[in-house]
């Protein structure tokens, strides 16, 4: 089994934030698989669908809706309710320190100052998961970091925004299919 997760706020206000590019690909992504998102809880929306594979193992896409800085507990609960392990688990989120279209793919590690994946090191007492670092790229010097990840993309952004989300579904498909030695090869410049 494996477990994806989409990083994001919940609610009309942030749906277009630079801080839910996690949820804006785990989107993009269930439609690819034709899966829909169902509240299977409080704490998350979630998408149960069959990895396209030849062993058609089992694939559950989530979006927590704690808020980022407490996704912990909801990926906790994800993972004990399907008995996984960290192991089993990629999430993918926002990451300032790669330039806006660009894709990372990491396999344990800090947290690199981004709440989200904080949170969930924390709840899992482990750092051994994947993680889909998707570049939104640096707040100018004027603004500060948490005010850049809560604004909307601009404009001219947008086109690079779309492709960055179609990358990133193909980058999953390759995860999930290949692996992840595979998908580094494919998708880190």
């Amino acid at each position: 089994m494996k477990i994806l997760v989409g990083l994001g706020n919940p609610g009309a206000d942030y749906a277009r934030s630079r801080h839910n590019v996690g949820f804006m690909v785990m989107d993009a992504y269930a439609k690819s698989l034709a899966v829909p998102f169902r509240k299977s809880s409080p704490r998350m929306v979630t998408a149960f669908g069959a990895v396209r594979d030849q062993n058609d193992e089992r694939l559950i896409l989530s979006k927590p809706r704690t808020y980022m800085n407490r996704s912990g507990s909801a990926v906790l609960e994800l993972l004990r309710e399907t008995g996984s392990e960290p192991s089993d688990l990629l999430v993918v989120h926002d990451e300032l320190d790669l330039d806006l279209g660009r894709l990372r793919l990491k396999s344990k590690g800090g947290h690199g100052g981004h709440r989200g994946v904080q949170s969930i090191i924390a709840s899992l007492q482990t750092d051994h998961f994947y993680r889909l670092r998707v570049g939104v790229g640096r707040p100018p010097a004027h603004q500060a970091a948490d005010e850049y990840v809560l604004s909307v993309f601009l404009p001219d952004e947008r086109p690079i925004v779309q492709e960055m989300i179609k990358r990133s579904v193909t980058a999953l498909d390759c995860f999930i299919n290949e692996g992840p030695e595979t998908t580094m090869n494919r998708f880190h410049p």
